[in-house]
């Protein structure tokens, strides 16, 4: 009787030891799984923060890139303006550089005296070396009056078998050029151009430190390499059709030259030679 009570007893010990066994292994599983699934929340949290961190970074690069994309398109305009200034400003000291031939040619006289002095028929010889400043070419310049509408058109063929025309003004001083041409026909036809754009074009001044940049058709202004003034006439295609002949030394001058195409856009057209 005592032996199957103690018994009895043992068994459910075993039974409130295993129970308590399994729910210490219930417990750890169940700490493990929160800790798994705390770790995996961890992780995927630091992953998002990466992500987030990388398109972040994406994004700064990309407004950098736009930024410095925009940085240098700014610096076009300002460059390519320096690049118009550049032209004028060399031309200009080109232009400068006789002037400066003057002073040297006047110290030079004193130097001259020491043999007036010593041998008096040699006071001819100082005379002889002004000279070559009477020989400078010195460019026809046109008045308001040439600029005026009395002017023409002249058409002629040139010597490998093409064409060309000059614009003449009424003192008869030729204006300016065409292009050459390969048939009558386009060559009268760049005449008609010269009518149709002459009247409308602005004026575009190349030669101002700030050069307003004007559409076309446009005549523009611009020193050559000796330091003249020159123009163009420029299509609305921004093809040149007519070009000055000759350099002027004052922009009064060019600006009537380019009167005096607008005034005689539509004067007659002569053809010379045999080709009448």
């Amino acid at each position: 009787m005592f032996g199957f009570g103690k018994k009895k007893k043992q068994r459910e010990e075993e039974a409130r030891r295993a129970a308590e066994e399994q729910r210490a292994a219930d417990a750890r599983r169940a700490e493990e799984e929160r800790k798994a699934a705390e770790a995996a929340k961890k992780a995927e949290e630091a992953k998002k923060a990466e992500e987030a961190k990388k398109a972040e970074e994406a994004k700064k690069a990309e407004e950098a890139k736009k930024a410095e994309e925009a940085e240098k398109a700014a610096k076009k305009p300002a460059a390519k303006a320096q690049e118009k200034k550049a032209p004028a400003k060399k031309a200009e000291e080109k232009k400068a550089e006789p002037k400066k031939a003057a002073p040297a040619a006047k110290k030079a006289e004193p130097k001259a005296e020491p043999a007036k002095k010593a041998a008096p028929a040699a006071k001819a010889a100082p005379a002889k070396k002004a000279e070559p400043k009477k020989a400078e070419p010195v460019e026809e310049e046109i008045d308001e009056e040439a600029a005026k509408a009395n002017g023409k058109f002249e058409i002629k063929r040139t010597n490998d078998g093409r064409y060309m025309f000059n614009v003449r003004a009424g003192n008869t001083q030729i204006i300016a050029s065409s292009q050459v041409y390969s048939s009558m026909t386009a060559c009268k036809a760049g005449i008609a151009s010269v009518g149709v754009n002459a009247g409308v074009a602005a004026v575009e001044d190349q030669t101002l430190q700030s050069v307003n940049e004007e559409k076309c058709p446009k005549f523009q202004i611009y020193l050559d390499k000796g330091g003249k003034y020159r123009f163009n006439l420029l299509a609305t295609n921004g093809q040149n059709i007519l070009s000055c002949t000759q350099g002027y030394a004052h922009k009064a001058s060019c600006k009537n030259g380019i009167n005096s195409v607008i005034n005689n856009a539509n004067a007659p057209v002569t053809v010379l030679g045999n080709d009448k």
